[in-house]
């Protein structure tokens, strides 16, 4: 039982200890102040206070942080690599956050991370990344992403929050749409580029709405393999692949963007690189309604193309000595083996993608789509080795 004189004595102690408390707060408070607006020396400071100044850092001029950073104080050089970072001084910044990042909470290396993101600085995230310093987070999915990491170690709702699939064989089409559309790609920058191109043809639909409707980008890493190699033709692995197993069978065709080779459509698939512009990508969209190219084809589709008589193409009308079309115009399109025609006597987007689709084209698109009452071969009818033409 306490007496009362033990009473007395607790009492007296949380006092003192409370008086103590007060005043340590009391000259933390005035040190801080005395750095702000007294010109007190701030490397002094920190170390007679340190927890104090460790956590009102943010409220220090910069100058002031910086001096404390240069000191090489961990804390200082990482709110000051922040700061530097916000103004896109990112390798300046670099020289600060590196050294601190052995005493930077999980919280502040993924602070970091989230800053290095938006730089898009890839080479440091995978630097934290090999040294086991970026802790999990949407930034370690992102980088995944970035360097092309197998769908399978890709979290599925990561991947719906940015308005992506992954591999996915239920996806359903648009019962309104005469065509749907898979879009896919295997890596990053080609999620985002096949978002980018759908906005804007949601703007303004060719030749005009509900044509074409498109999926949300599919995430395909890991379940094929694609030639990305910029000097070449756009191509991946379709017969051999771990994808073609889990592929939606209702849509009509596909568009696969790998990162670098030239556009081509082959077997009702698109191959499209991420660095393709919106006009080559429609260029490429007209590819699958059967329009051909009119500017000089390759020799080896010339041997068969040419060899052809009469309307091979919505565009393309082969001449071995019949009268083409009232109103067509020579094509460049064929150099041996037949005379090539085509309805314009001025380039038109079949010949130089940038030139975009003219009225003509887009009702010369829409005539064709009535006759043919819109049968076409889908993807998923021809997804073979069997040697079929490409259009590029």
């Amino acid at each position: 039982m306490k007496t009362p004189v033990n009473i007395l004595k607790l009492v007296g102690i949380l006092l003192c200890s409370l008086l103590i408390t007060a005043s340590s707060n009391r000259s933390n408070e005035i040190g801080f102040w005395q750095v702000l607006n007294a010109k007190a020396n701030p490397f002094e400071s920190f170390w007679l206070f340190p927890r104090y100044f460790s956590t009102h850092l943010k409220q220090l001029p910069q100058s002031t942080l910086a001096l404390l950073a240069r000191n090489k104080i961990p804390l200082a050089q990482y709110e000051y690599s922040l700061t530097l970072l916000g103004k896109g001084q990112s390798e300046t910044a670099k020289l600060f956050w590196l050294p601190s990042l052995g005493s930077l909470t999980s919280q502040q290396k993924i602070e970091l991370a989230e800053q290095l993101l938006e730089q898009s600085r890839w080479g440091d995230l995978k630097l934290l990344a090999n040294n086991n310093r970026l802790p999990r987070s949407d930034v370690l999915s992102h980088l995944n992403l970035e360097v092309g990491r197998s769908y399978r170690v890709i979290p599925k709702l990561f991947l719906q929050r940015l308005g992506f699939l992954s591999v996915n064989p239920n996806v359903e089409p648009d019962p309104q749409c005469r065509f749907n559309v898979l879009m896919m790609s295997d890596h990053r920058s080609g999620l985002y580029k096949l978002a980018e191109l759908v906005n804007i043809f949601d703007k303004q639909p060719e030749p005009v709405k509900n044509v074409f409707c498109f999926s949300k980008p599919m995430y395909v890493a890991g379940a094929i393999d694609c030639n990305n190699e910029a000097t070449k033709m756009a191509q991946c692995n379709w017969p051999s692949s771990l994808l073609k197993k889990h592929l939606p069978d209702n849509f009509d065709f596909i568009i696969m963007m790998p990162k670098y080779g030239s556009a081509n459509v082959r077997n009702e698939i698109m191959h499209l690189s991420s660095q393709a512009n919106y006009a080559v990508f429609l260029h490429e969209l007209m590819h699958f309604s059967g329009f051909e190219d009119e500017y000089v084809l390759p020799l080896s589709k010339q041997a068969w193309l040419c060899k052809k008589s009469g309307l091979v193409a919505p565009n393309l009308f082969i001449s071995h000595g019949e009268m083409p079309p009232r109103g067509w115009h020579k094509s460049q399109s064929c150099q041996y083996y037949g005379v090539a025609y085509k309805p314009s006597e001025k380039w038109s987007i079949m010949q130089y993608q940038q030139l975009g689709l003219s009225a003509q084209y887009r009702t010369l698109w829409l005539k064709h789509l009535d006759m043919t009452n819109g049968h076409i071969s889908r993807y998923f009818d021809t997804l073979t080795p069997a040697n079929k033409a490409i259009l590029n």
